[in-house]
């Protein structure tokens, strides 16, 4: 019996992923557009149909995808987070430095001149 050789594809999952984000429908891709999806894009082995709704069922088990009536959606862990911007510190300078608020001198009393 030989050694399985590593597949020419990339894992299901990410297969499955990128179909999903490709097809970008709302209510979830269903088994046949990502099956066409799929196909299209990469060239898969023989009985990679059954393979392929094997691991839908799976995925969804585990959490990875969300089963919406018939159609598959990403799990929110899947997803790809939204990058925020990054602000970047400013060095500290006079004008950014945080001043002291000007103490207040005593007004010098006046006398009353008398007349």
């Amino acid at each position: 019996m030989a050694p399985k050789s590593a597949p020419a594809h990339p894992p299901y999952l990410s297969l499955i992923s990128e179909a999903i984000s490709g097809l970008k429908e709302r209510t979830g891709s269903s088994y046949p557009a990502i099956k066409k999806f799929i196909g299209s894009k990469h060239k898969l082995p023989t009985g990679w149909e059954k393979v392929l709704a094997q691991q839908l069922k799976k995925q969804a088990g585990a959490g990875k995808l969300v089963r919406v009536k018939s159609s598959f959606k990403l799990s929110d862990a899947l997803k790809k987070p939204a990058k925020k911007p990054v602000k970047k510190a400013a060095p500290a300078t006079k004008a950014t430095a945080v001043k002291k608020a000007p103490t207040k001198k005593a007004a010098p009393k006046k006398t009353a001149s008398k007349k």
